[in-house]
């Protein structure tokens, strides 16, 4: 069964990513494809890749000739990191993180060498207060800092173009609490999985542009991400696996959301980049 931020080896040999599961179809893109000039070797099919953005999702293959588990490879890899990133899962060991609750995912995971940063999941709630909890102790043992100034804007000027002009997208990347600042360039922020909770419902709202508040952001920090906000006093969910909103929510915050609106059921889903979040 394939998971959330699973990979898998086409018949073709490029990697996909699940990256989203909408209504139990596993969904994903190619995120590196074959190509004979590229410029990251891989150590599994000796061949050579470039990688691709995400312009969207869609079904992934149904055969397959590999699939990559991230959790299975941290357990068979773990004895492999060293310096920072040894330092790192020793101290989420520190803090009651359990080796049997990490991940990895992104290029390592597939084969191919460490250029910049390891990539984790940590999955269960449990853990994800856990980090909350201990985040200034992980950075002072790990001697890491936060996200920079400078790495914000390197990473707005690299997506911005993605979302619309309403999107406040630097104010959404300036929320990354998470992630461990190891030097300028090299950001390494874990992913938060609750295995309960991946499966988004299919779209059946209506798009339009509502203000909501928001009474409960804590999920945010999830994949997917997920709020509770009030919208004309009554209680909806957002729910949005757009990696770059990790932590788009906190309690009190009142903002414009353009997305896909269920008043059945409650729900408002961001699922495309013509989706945005505007704070007030």
């Amino acid at each position: 069964m394939i998971e959330l931020l699973d990979y898998i080896l086409d018949y073709d040999d490029n990697f996909w990513i699940m990256n989203e599961l909408i209504g139990n179809k596993p969904k994903g893109f190619i995120v590196y494809k074959v190509d004979k000039n590229g410029n990251r070797f891989n150590n599994i099919t000796k061949k050579r890749y470039i990688k691709l953005q995400n312009n969207g999702e869609v079904e992934l293959p149904q055969k397959y000739k590999m699939i990559f588990k991230p959790q299975e490879f941290y357990k068979n890899n773990k004895k492999n990191l060293k310096g920072i990133w040894k330092k790192y899962v020793d101290v989420l060991n520190e803090i009651g993180i359990k080796d049997e609750d990490i991940g990895i995912f992104g290029s390592y995971l597939i084969g191919f060498d460490i250029i910049k940063d390891v990539d984790f999941i940590i999955y269960g709630l449990d853990n994800l207060n856990r980090y909350r909890a201990n985040n200034y102790y992980i950075k002072e043992k790990t001697n890491t800092g936060f996200i920079t100034k400078k790495h914000v804007e390197h990473q707005y000027g690299r997506y911005k173009d993605k979302y619309p002009k309403e999107c406040d997208l630097k104010k959404i990347i300036k929320r990354n609490w998470s992630g461990i600042q190891v030097k300028e360039g090299v950001l390494s922020t874990p992913r938060f999985i609750d295995k309960n909770f991946t499966n988004i419902p299919e779209k059946e709202g209506e798009d339009k542009l509502i203000k909501v508040k928001v009474i409960d952001g804590t999920k945010s920090d999830l994949l997917p991400r997920v709020a509770d906000v009030l919208y004309n006093g009554i209680i909806y969910k957002i729910i949005t696996q757009m990696w770059k909103f990790q932590s788009f929510a906190r309690d009190g915050d009142e903002m414009w959301i353009y997305g896909n609106v269920n008043e059945d059921k409650k729900i408002i889903i961001l699922d495309e980049y013509k989706y945005y979040i505007k704070f007030v």
